[in-house]
């Protein structure tokens, strides 16, 4: 759950920089998301199910965003030692 909500935050981040207008940036962001689930694995359908699951465990919840913000923090962290390379 982590791994794909770490994608599309990502994903979603790259695409509100593009600087397009927004009805094109919904059609991109459709089509990135596709690609997504396919890089991690995880269907749309299976992600949303889950989704749907978690939101009606709001302390399960709570703990797989803790997860996620970690995870988006230690990838920033990454991002200077990767351009010092």
């Amino acid at each position: 759950m982590v791994a794909v909500m770490s994608e599309l935050y990502i994903t979603e981040q790259k695409i509100s920089t593009l600087g397009i207008k927004r009805d094109s940036l919904e059609q991109i962001a459709d089509l990135m998301k596709d690609k997504v689930f396919a890089k991690v694995g995880v269907p749309d359908s299976v992600f949303r199910k889950s989704l749907s699951y978690y939101m009606d465990h709001p302390q399960e919840l709570e703990l797989i965003y803790t997860s996620l913000v970690d995870s988006l923090n230690l990838r920033e962290q990454r991002i200077p030692a990767m351009q010092r390379r």
